[in-house]
């Protein structure tokens, strides 16, 4: 006599098996997906960082070279006292736009050629020229207007803007620019860059 009722029958094996193997299935699919897309994110954020990194040097090559295209010293000052002096900042500063534009291959609206480095016009943010003399430091300041400011520190306590200590004549100048990033969002970054003059028989 069979006492089992119909309401409890044996489940049937097969059955939680196959239901089981596809929950399993369907949460190994899911993580491969995420693992997919963040596999995607991070290759496209490693690429966009070593494209922020060639557009870093690039600029950092050209500031330096732009810098002391535009330090032309005094060559009767440094005769008479063998002080390091750029004599006149006004033309200092447009050899150093003529150095800018020539070294990053601007076109006369100051925008960028290379799309890849830079994906916009090009802004001088700062240029600054400091002659130092005995213990005397003097500052001229260009802003982005072309207004010139000079003024006077004492040596060792005048900074430049990237807070390194002006010990000898030297250049800063820093640009600001749009850089094309991950989707088409475009950034500004800022690239500044001191150069000092220093003469080997000094």
């Amino acid at each position: 006599m069979i006492v089992r009722k119909k309401e409890c029958l044996r489940q049937n094996i097969r059955k939680l098996n196959w239901k089981l193997q596809k929950s399993v299935g369907q949460v190994e699919w899911v993580m491969g997906l995420f693992l997919l897309l963040f596999l995607g994110i991070l290759l496209s954020t490693l690429l966009q960082m070593q494209s922020y990194r060639a557009t870093s040097l690039y600029l950092e090559d050209a500031l330096a070279a732009s810098n002391l295209a535009s330090a032309v010293i005094s060559v009767e000052e440094y005769g008479i006292s063998h002080a390091i002096l750029i004599e006149n900042p006004l033309e200092a500063y447009n050899r150093y736009c003529t150095a800018v534009s020539g070294n990053l291959n601007l076109n006369e609206q100051w925008e960028g050629t290379n799309g890849a480095l830079i994906s916009g016009k090009v802004k001088i943010e700062k240029y600054i020229i400091y002659n130092v003399r005995d213990n005397t430091v003097t500052v001229h300041s260009m802003d982005t207007g072309g207004q010139l400011t000079t003024w006077q520190g004492s040596l060792g306590t005048v900074k430049a803007p990237n807070d390194i200590m002006i010990t000898s004549t030297s250049v800063y100048s820093e640009l600001s620019f749009p850089v094309e990033g991950i989707m088409g969002i475009n950034v500004y970054a800022h690239k500044g860059k001191l150069v000092d003059i220093v003469s080997q028989y000094g």
